[in-house]
């Protein structure tokens, strides 16, 4: 039996806006947790945004989508 393969390609992280960082509070500065601090997600091709957030990544100002967990994108990886 054999498994089709999916390609998969970078897609910028929603949350962070590729900067692979995520403000806290007093100034202190992190790694993004969507994304990993890279900037990017992995997106399965043909890449289609979320339609939950409009790929944006958030649901208000301070919490991540549910749905794609806040990478704007649907059905990701995590960056290798």
């Amino acid at each position: 039996m054999t498994r089709s393969q999916k390609s998969y390609a970078p897609a910028t992280c929603a949350w962070c806006m590729g900067t692979g960082k995520s403000a806290v509070s007093l100034g202190y500065v992190m790694s993004c947790l969507v994304c990993g601090g890279k900037g990017h997600v992995l997106v399965p091709q043909p890449a289609q945004q979320c339609q939950q957030c409009g790929g944006g990544g958030k649901r208000n100002v301070t919490n991540s989508c549910l749905t794609c967990a806040g990478t704007g994108w649907a059905r990701v990886s995590a960056p290798s």
